[in-house]
């Protein structure tokens, strides 16, 4: 019998995303969870299912009046925020470059994403920059419903990772560069940046999940530097893991955190599901 409703807007089986990673480790060899796409949502499905836990993961795909409804309804719900969905454009600095201005707080989609957030159990944060972004510009929300989840890694590809450093040497002086078409991601200016200071680079984009941690095993480093906030992204942790130089800007919103800057990577992972469903149950 399904207890949870897990909502998202893809999910890993449609595209393999950083969210879609995390949220797939989270929800991985649970039978009692319901998944639904997020662009599935209708009122009967609501009524149907208000009994049950929900989390919310990506949810751009959802009516504001279903939204609404969902608010309406008194629903037990946790929200795993993986990025700025207080803006439309979910990155205030994307809203800012293309208009000037991110004003989304006085517009009807700001109001009723922070009541969204306000009526929330617990909102889950990648990073305590992330989290510290919405006490800033959400002060009314309760910080005592805030958690610091991060990117969730399943136990299967930690210990991949870890045979990896076992049995692969580093045997180029490359460094990675992803090859994405997300503004957000920084690809031109880390190209520039390799070039700048002569470091050789590969770019690296549509490889299955393990081809891509298999490549930056035998890579020198990575060079990752976003355009804005990017909340905790995975191939930083990877590279991290990987035994990989990494060439880093103010963006990656983890990089000063405790748990990765002193070594304890590997050990935090692994409690992060554990942790979330331990708080969900604590929350019921």
């Amino acid at each position: 019998m399904h207890k949870y409703v897990f909502i998202a807007d893809i999910f890993i089986d449609q595209y393999a995303g950083g969210a879609e990673l995390t949220t797939d480790a989270i929800i991985e060899n649970r039978n009692d969870i319901l998944k639904i796409n997020s662009n599935n949502l209708t009122n009967s499905f609501i009524i149907e299912n208000k009994d049950k836990i929900w989390i919310f993961g990506n949810f751009s795909n959802v009516l504001p009046k279903i939204l609404m409804n969902i608010i309406k309804s008194k629903i037990n719900y946790h929200i795993l925020e993986y990025d700025f969905k207080m803006c439309f454009y979910r990155s205030v600095q994307k809203h800012e470059e293309s208009n000037g201005v991110c004003d989304c707080s006085e517009k009807p989609y700001g109001k009723l994403i922070s009541l969204f957030f306000s009526r929330a159990n617990k909102v889950w944060f990648m990073s305590q920059k992330q989290c510290d972004d919405y006490r800033t510009k959400m002060p009314f929300l309760k910080r005592e419903n805030f958690k610091i989840l991060s990117s969730v890694f399943s136990l299967e590809d930690i210990e991949y990772m870890i045979s990896l450093n076992e049995g692969i040497e580093k045997n180029n002086d490359k460094y990675i560069i992803l090859n994405s078409s997300s503004w957000i991601k920084g690809t031109k200016d880390c190209v520039e940046y390799a070039n700048r200071n002569n470091l050789e680079y590969e770019l690296v984009w549509g490889l299955e999940y393990r081809d891509v941690l298999r490549k930056i095993r035998k890579s020198k480093g990575l060079i990752f530097l976003p355009k804005a906030p990017d909340t905790c992204p995975r191939i930083v942790i990877e590279a991290k893991i990987l035994e990989c130089e990494l060439h880093l800007n103010e963006n990656v919103y983890h990089k000063d955190e405790v748990w990765f800057r002193e070594g304890k990577i590997i050990e935090y992972l692994k409690n992060r599901v554990d942790y979330f469903w331990s708080e969900v149950k604590n929350n019921e």
